[in-house]
């Protein structure tokens, strides 16, 4: 690459594919992670191809391609919208990541954008910064030019140390909700509102069929955003509900 060591291209590369990965899921399904192969959408949304590279000024441009999500998912945008930051169609995996970094920059404490893993590897991308390497700015298709730089990577730690740690817990509520494509679903409580859950793996959602508008319990832990509210619970067993005492149909605390 022009005027950067080749080896730091590779890992910018190396580190913004997990990075877009990771941000799609999280953006999709409510977790950065999950277990088994990649679902078909996912590892469409994120192929992305080096497509080139050029200079402008003392700037180094890397020329990436991705497809837009809604060619690359288009079943997901078929359905209601289920976790809240679905982007536009026309968006790729780069406009998903810089609102990621956004939110990091601004050290939202209350984002539903990332999770502790993402914020992880966020702050681990910060090590390809150096004297050769101020900052990566994300030019996506929005107008807004979004920078990952070393202040981002720090508050991505800080944000990681405010989050309280998961807790093993039980949840009662209706299942009022559930989507295949991202081992997603939605619990309504007894105050009327609303929890969001998802299972370790697709397997798991079929199991999860029988009991729809039913009550069930959740077992499993509770995953916090840095200000302390639930994000989501990660579901490691449900079961029916019925005979469960009241007291477990509302957000646990950390």
């Amino acid at each position: 690459c022009q005027r950067l060591p080749p080896e730091l291209c590779g890992a910018i590369l190396q580190g913004v594919k997990l990075l877009l990965t990771s941000s799609v899921r999280m953006v999709f399904e409510g977790s950065s992670v999950g277990r088994g192969r990649w679902p078909r959408w996912l590892a469409a949304a994120a192929d992305i191809r080096f497509t080139g590279y050029s200079r402008e000024g003392s700037h180094t441009l890397l020329e990436l391609s991705l497809p837009q999500l809604g060619e690359a998912a288009p079943e997901l945008y078929e359905q209601t919208e289920f976790w809240p930051t679905r982007p536009r169609p026309e968006a790729t995996a780069v406009d998903v990541l810089a609102d990621v970094v956004g939110d990091v920059a601004h050290r939202n404490p209350d984002s539903v954008r990332y999770d502790h893993a993402l914020l992880g590897r966020l702050a681990r991308w910060g090590q390809v910064l150096s004297e050769h390497l101020e900052a990566i700015s994300l030019v996506g298709s929005a107008p807004a030019l979004v920078s990952f730089n070393r202040q981002v990577a720090a508050n991505a730690k800080e944000l990681i140390d405010r989050t309280p740690p998961p807790q093993q817990v039980r949840v009662v509520g209706k299942l009022d909700m559930i989507r295949h494509s991202t081992r997603s679903f939605a619990l309504e409580l007894e105050d009327g509102s609303e929890v969001y859950g998802v299972l370790e793996d697709h397997q798991q959602v079929e199991l999860l069929r029988e009991w729809f508008g039913s009550r069930v319990l959740v077992l499993g832990r509770a995953v916090y955003r840095p200000s302390g509210s639930l994000l989501r619970i990660d579901a490691q067993r449900v079961e029916s509900g019925a005979g469960q005492p009241r007291l477990f149909s509302k957000v646990p605390p950390p």
